[in-house]
């Protein structure tokens, strides 16, 4: 049974952790319409163990693919600048891959490798393609697209189903918004 002293500590645990990461936030984009605000989990630390191998930064755990946009990138554990520099990076602490809860990931659109220059150029219904390290490929379609604050830590939370969202600075070359991607299961298979 978890005791209620460290149960109380969990807010102040994850202000910490998304204070620091909103630094990171500021430096990837913003988008420039406003989204409403959406209800939802916050994402679960306890999720994977801190010492799973996946946790460590720049791990690679598995890759994305979104036919759509020509997108066929590794996909690295942790939200690090220098993570984000070399491609598309995993928030440590949100689901992996066919998990229950939210797969949230963070690219650049106009510096570096820029895996996500071409975001704003998805349609709903556009299929994208993740793999775990262990081949296990889950497809999700696009529900959502929307534009937030640098600030809206919410796009992080966990929904009423498993998902990804995929997000960046907006518009190119300005960090004032984040263009948000929100793409819901479709369906798991094993391919390796």
């Amino acid at each position: 049974m978890v005791s209620s002293d460290y149960m109380s500590m969990r807010p102040l645990r994850l202000a910490f952790r998304f204070a620091i990461v909103a630094g990171l936030v500021l430096a990837l984009a913003a988008p420039v319409v406003a989204a409403t605000r959406q209800e939802g989990l916050v994402p679960n630390a306890a999720r994977q163990a801190v010492f799973h191998r996946s946790q460590a930064s720049g791990v690679t755990i598995g890759s994305l693919r979104i036919p759509a946009i020509g997108i066929d990138q590794t996909v690295r554990s942790g939200v690090a600048q220098a993570i984000i520099d070399k491609g598309v990076a995993h928030w440590s602490g949100t689901a992996r891959p066919g998990e229950n809860g939210n797969v949230v990931l963070a690219g650049h659109r106009s510096t570096r490798t820029k895996p996500f220059r071409d975001l704003d150029k998805l349609n709903l219904g556009d299929l994208v393609y993740m793999t775990d390290g262990d081949g296990f490929e889950v497809i999700y379609r696009v529900s959502d697209i929307y534009i937030v604050d640098p600030t809206d830590l919410w796009i992080t939370y966990d929904g009423p189903s498993p998902s990804v969202t995929m997000f960046a600075c907006h518009p190119k070359g300005s960090d004032r918004y984040r263009i948000v991607v929100n793409a819901n299961l479709v369906a798991g298979r094993k391919i390796a």
